[in-house]
């Protein structure tokens, strides 16, 4: 029996569906829940979204119809109606946060699809993974070839989210995991009312002065080492008071400094609460998945992060200056 078979077989003898997505969610964890959220609303089920953090603002268009809820301890006990969660783009299971623990004491069936590289299979019911997906919206794409849903255009609320999701985690199509299927997929969703400019300025142009001011605090802070081929910085909360920014402007800073000429890994380090979160990026030489494995984390091979305590940030910067250093004279 094939994995899609398997997931058909278990949506169909679930009458209460639960959808969600890793902490601090993306586009394309986002895109995935609300596509499936419109499939299963067609198939006659009874289905909600609930994350354990809100929605960053430049993904709030993918929601028009406000469907998805951020998890509070009130939803403890309307979690353990639901016969099914399905998980998107996690990773690790302990980024469901509270909705996961609250899922396994409950024994609730849960079904994980994702492309990245899994830490741990025992939560799940059904882990379908495929590493090699350019986004786990693609993912859902080929579900819906299984379904012979894609013979036609997909409503266009589905359409959108899978094509953000794709733009999202392809960098618009300019990453290595992109193939002529991914084309394929933008081809098919552009057939509905799909509006490519539209997800491209919010996901990637609708910046804030509080970010264009952040962008040039953090520029000021990035450090260079090993003949300029390692970048990082440090974005903690006294830049953020600062430039009357706040973490979720942060994002994408390790991706920018990726960008500069000669540099092969990048990382940056966000203050937020009592943690840093840490973004690793590669220019695709040296895999950066196994440094953020070594702080519990994870991600693809050249895109990666983790989450370190406050008080363990310089011991962790020095690990990470350490590995990253013998990746580099090492050439792996």
């Amino acid at each position: 029996m094939s994995e899609w078979e398997k997931l058909s077989n278990q949506i169909a003898k679930s009458e209460n569906i639960l959808l969600s997505t890793h902490r601090d969610p993306d586009g394309d964890g986002i895109g995935s829940e609300i596509g499936f959220y419109y499939y299963l609303k067609s198939i006659n089920k009874n289905v909600s979204i609930l994350n354990i953090s809100p929605t960053p603002d430049k993904y709030k268009f993918l929601d028009q119809e406000n469907i998805i809820e951020e998890y509070n301890h009130h939803h403890n006990k309307l979690i353990s109606n639901y016969d099914l969660l399905i998980v998107f783009d996690l990773g690790d299971f302990t980024r469901l946060g509270e909705i996961g623990e609250i899922a396994k004491e409950d024994n609730i069936d849960i079904i994980n699809m994702d492309h990245h590289h899994l830490r741990d299979e025992s939560p799940y019911l059904l882990s379908i993974v495929n590493v090699k997906s350019p986004s786990t919206t693609y993912m859902i794409w080929k579900y819906f070839d299984y379904l012979n849903i894609n013979t036609k255009p997909l409503d266009d609320r589905i359409a959108i989210a899978l094509y953000a999701g794709l733009v999202n985690d392809t960098g618009s199509f300019r990453y290595s995991s992109v193939t002529s299927d991914a084309h394929n997929m933008a081809s098919h969703l552009l057939k509905s009312n799909v509006n490519p400019d539209n997800v491209f300025t919010n996901i990637y142009e609708n910046r804030s002065i509080s970010n264009i001011n952040l962008k040039a605090e953090m520029t000021k802070n990035i450090k260079f080492l090993n003949d300029n081929m390692i970048a990082y910085a440090v974005i903690n909360k006294e830049i953020f008071e600062a430039t009357h920014s706040d973490p979720e402007d942060a994002e994408g800073f390790s991706e920018f400094m990726r960008g500069i000429n000669g540099v092969e890994i990048s990382f940056s380090l966000t203050e937020k609460n009592d943690s840093y979160k840490i973004s690793f990026r590669s220019s695709g030489t040296h895999t950066v998945n196994d440094v953020a494995g070594l702080f519990d984390g994870g991600g693809h091979f050249f895109a990666a992060g983790c989450t370190v305590p406050k008080e363990d940030l310089d011991k962790t910067i020095n690990i990470i200056l350490t590995e990253c250093s013998r990746k580099i004279n090492n050439g792996n």
